[in-house]
């Protein structure tokens, strides 16, 4: 048994194996095995048929995809929101239009 502080109380107690858990090989390896099949699962729910055999290539091209559309955006922080006033588009930012 491995004893923390008597500070931190009763609860303190912590068995070996525990804490090994998280340090062991075979379980980083389990844990990362698990987080990879509940990442395909939940493409293939919401994706469907589109993920195909290959889901890691998907997750990527699917993330190119997102940063993409973000480049895209409406916003940009340095000027603020596109939009149209007046007839004119321009930006809002702090709650002032400046025109194009």
């Amino acid at each position: 048994m491995s004893w923390l502080p008597d500070d931190l109380g009763p609860m303190a107690q912590f068995d070996e194996r525990v804490l090994q858990q998280f340090s062991d090989a075979k379980s980083k390896k389990r844990i990362q095995d698990n987080e990879d099949k509940n990442t395909e699962q939940k493409l293939r729910m919401q994706h469907g048929k589109k993920v195909g055999k290959d889901w890691r290539k998907f997750k990527s091209e699917l993330d190119n995809k997102k940063k993409e559309e973000l480049k895209k955006a409406r916003r940009d922080p340095k000027k603020g929101v596109r939009a149209l006033s007046g007839g004119k588009w321009g930006y809002y930012k702090n709650k002032k239009f400046t025109a194009d």
